[in-house]
């Protein structure tokens, strides 16, 4: 009697022991599935690179890109200052052109005034701008990949922390810009209001759309549900290599908002600058920030590579770096100025060659029909 009740216990308290474990197991799997959705970084399949080329706002500018380098882009970027919304037409030409869409995205239209600035973002000001960012991409089931405020520490962009002589500007911070990046990424990935209400105020942010609490009415007016679904979006940081102003506090890192907080991480380089500092700039840069997919936001043939020796180079030095997944060719927003790969015969030249090989994608999964 005794032998069975222990062998009665014995299944009993191994099959809780199993379906603990098997719990357990399950918990894990969903918390690594959590942290793999909270961070999809959407790069290529190892090994290979996309290419792309900047936006200017119109199809046959993208395609006749194609058609100078002789291949597809995989990448589209757009240039977009805060308030200018997703659907003005950027889905629709990256749906169109079989490409995924970058978003290079400023505090003020090129040239212009400053129409908020990374304080005010931090403090919840145009928090309706992220919330349709995050419904856009959303609804529209494409993958992008947000590039806020890129080499912010170059003075010449309006949310940079220092102005050109080296002194702080005024309402501008270090500080205030990764509070900014913070509060726009926890709203645009999504997830459980409360629980991103909760995490900006552990960071010393007021809760979405400054509401006074949790459960507040202002969430039906302005349509915020209790779950903020996820988008397909990915993070990318890209500073300079080294301030400018060069001076202390305005360094690349002075500006990471912290691991949790970026998806890719890059930079931008131009055939203009190449010189011995770029390059050792470049491959320090490199070294320090591990564990990202490594983009070229923006790199050119500008003012300088006429015989294609840059583009050779820039290409060669991203191949040799399994890290890099992908570079895009900057011509700014008209397809004539002197940004343009037709003005570098070279350049054009090389990138034919280049994008021929088997490390480039033409594209990106789920863009070609």
């Amino acid at each position: 009697m005794k032998r069975q009740v222990r062998v009665a216990l014995d299944r009993t308290f191994g099959g809780v022991a199993l379906a603990t474990l098997a719990c357990a197991a399950l918990f894990v799997v969903c918390l690594e599935s959590e942290r793999a959705h909270a961070k999809p970084p959407f790069a290529p399949q190892q090994h290979k690179i996309w290419h792309g080329v900047s936006d200017t706002g119109h199809v046959r500018d993208f395609k006749r890109f194609n058609e100078q380098v002789r291949d597809h882009n995989a990448l589209n970027e757009v240039f977009f200052h805060w308030g200018v919304p997703l659907t003005t037409g950027a889905l629709d030409r990256w749906e169109e052109t079989d490409s995924r869409g970058v978003v290079a995205l400023s505090t003020a239209p090129g040239g212009g005034q400053e129409v908020v600035t990374p304080r005010q973002i931090s403090r919840g000001k145009g928090d309706e701008y992220p919330l349709r960012l995050r419904k856009s991409i959303r609804n529209s089931g494409q993958v992008v990949y947000l590039r806020p405020f890129g080499e912010m520490n170059l003075h010449y962009n309006p949310y940079s922390a220092f102005n050109a002589d080296g002194s702080p500007r005024a309402g501008h911070s270090t500080h205030a810009f990764k509070l900014a990046w913070k509060r726009m990424v926890l709203i645009v990935r999504g997830g459980r209001r409360n629980r991103i209400n909760n995490k900006l105020k552990d960071l010393g942010m007021p809760r979405i759309l400054r509401a006074n609490r949790n459960d507040s009415p202002i969430y039906d007016r302005y349509d915020v549900g209790k779950v903020l679904h996820p988008p397909k979006v990915a993070f990318m940081w890209t500073p300079l290599t080294r301030g400018s102003p060069n001076v202390p506090g305005n360094g690349p890192n002075d500006y990471f908002p912290g691991r949790r907080y970026v998806d890719w991480v890059g930079t931008d380089v131009y055939a203009k600058f190449s010189n011995s500092t770029m390059w050792h700039n470049l491959n320090r840069f490199f070294k320090h920030k591990r564990g990202y997919p490594f983009i070229l936001a923006e790199y050119g043939a500008w003012d300088n590579d006429f015989s294609g020796e840059f583009t050779r180079r820039i290409h060669k030095w991203a191949r040799k770096r399994t890290r890099v997944r992908a570079l895009v060719y900057f011509r700014s927003v008209d397809p004539d100025n002197i940004f343009n790969i037709q003005h570098y015969p070279g350049a054009r030249d090389a990138l034919r060659n280049i994008l021929n090989s088997r490390r480039y994608a033409s594209h990106a999964p789920g863009t070609k029909d």
